[in-house]
């Protein structure tokens, strides 16, 4: 198979956001993500000021919550369940003014194309960097959440699209002198008019950035799950969210 170069590599990424983890016990993972509480990260992407959706501290959180995995249960996405746990990841967007709820859709498609922002040098950069949204009914922006439920919610984090995720779990590996992802070419394959990144990611050195490993979970599909927790997904050279992608450049 033959290496990508680096402007193919870009467009892979964006093709993948445009679609639609020594080993952790399941039980140790469970309680990572419902029982620990979480060290505050610093906001990924966008760090003007702009409100941050948080579910442990808005009003009717539970009803706003039950709207949200209503709307995802009818467009058929979101509501994500972790296999052999009863721990679900529902996003948690709702506009802090004028409340319109948006769906695990709304999201992906407002990411797949923002509103053009020229603070940002290039739409390329934007994608990657502007994690917010714009409320389609009053301009406003906000940071949507994740919430990590367990019979009732437990934790909640930043919600991520598949870019921002794969792009900021690369920039932390570099922090600790590690390429991952699309920054290891070997990680990169094409083939039969299809191209993919193998998933390299080893879920427990990831385990200081709860945010990142959340939204690479919710992300990857349930039949790589068992994998992704268990480390094995790294010798059973994995693809990165199960897919091969048809080469479009």
């Amino acid at each position: 198979m033959e290496l990508l170069s680096q402007d193919e590599i870009e467009k892979l990424l964006a093709a993948i956001d445009a679609g639609d983890t020594s080993p952790l016990s399941i039980e140790n993972f469970e309680e990572f993500l419902t029982k620990r509480k979480f060290e505050p990260e610093n906001v990924y992407g966008f760090q003007k000021s702009v409100t941050v959706c948080r579910f442990f501290e808005s009003k009717d959180n539970e009803k706003t919550l039950a709207d949200i995995e209503q709307k995802n249960r009818e467009q058929g996405m979101g509501n994500i369940s972790i296999p052999n746990t009863s721990i679900k990841l529902v996003n948690y967007s709702l506009c802090p003014v004028c409340k319109t709820v948006f769906s695990f859709k709304d999201l992906m498609d407002y990411y797949r194309n923002p509103k053009p922002d020229p603070a940002f040098r290039s739409r390329g950069i934007q994608l990657r960097d502007d994690t917010r949204v714009c409320c389609s009914e009053c301009g406003d922006y906000f940071l949507p959440a994740l919430v990590i439920v367990d019979g009732t919610p437990r934790n909640e984090v930043q919600f991520l699209c598949r870019m921002q995720t794969v792009d900021e779990i690369e920039r932390y590996f570099l922090g600790i002198e590690r390429k991952v992802l699309s920054k290891n070419k070997k990680n990169i394959f094409r083939g039969n008019g299809f191209i993919t990144i193998r998933n390299d990611v080893e879920l427990k050195q990831l385990e200081p950035k709860p945010t990142l490993i959340s939204n690479l979970l919710q992300y990857t599909p349930a039949n790589l799950l068992p994998n992704l927790i268990d480390g094995s997904n790294v010798e059973k050279g994995d693809i990165l969210f199960g897919k091969w992608n048809p080469i479009a450049f």
